[in-house]
């Protein structure tokens, strides 16, 4: 524990030189601690060089659906980037038939009741989550959930 007007002296967690500037290990190594100039520029370079292998390789691999794993090769299916709301991995593609699928199910979730089926209108309700139900509510059927979930029924 420093004294007042002393400073903590620091060594760099690879090479144990004394430290004047303090440099964080770049994210994704094991290092732990502060490092030196030198041991952080040869860190920095082993994870950039590191990234730009992992980006060479995904480009390489064809690509395929996300769901199917059919091979996309029209400029069609290459152009079919799922919606965030689907929770798909993020550059993901998905051919035309499996957007199209994902799509209308999305739809039908976000404009229809989900229990009677019926076309929401402009206001819309959510279920509770101890319901356990995915979708939207019609008024009527959210009064009916809430009043079964209560006891008033």
């Amino acid at each position: 524990m420093p004294l007042f007007g002393k400073k903590t002296v620091h060594f760099c967690a690879i090479c144990s030189k004394e430290l004047k500037h303090k440099y964080k290990p770049p994210s994704g190594s094991e290092v732990e601690g502060y490092l030196c100039s030198d041991c952080h520029i040869e860190k920095t370079k082993e994870a950039v060089l590191k990234q730009q292998e992992e980006k060479a390789r995904l480009q390489e691999a064809p690509d395929t659906c996300a769901i199917c794993k059919k091979e996309l090769v029209q400029d069609t299916d290459l152009q079919n980037k799922p919606r965030w709301q689907w929770n798909l991995e993020a550059g993901s593609l998905l051919c035309k038939s499996c957007f199209d699928t994902m799509e209308a199910k999305y739809q039908k979730e976000l404009n229809y009741c989900v229990i009677c089926n019926r076309k929401i209108g402009f206001i819309r309700y959510n279920p509770k989550p101890a319901w356990n139900l995915k979708g939207q509510m019609c008024r009527e059927c959210w009064d009916k959930q809430n009043a079964i979930t209560k006891g008033k029924v």
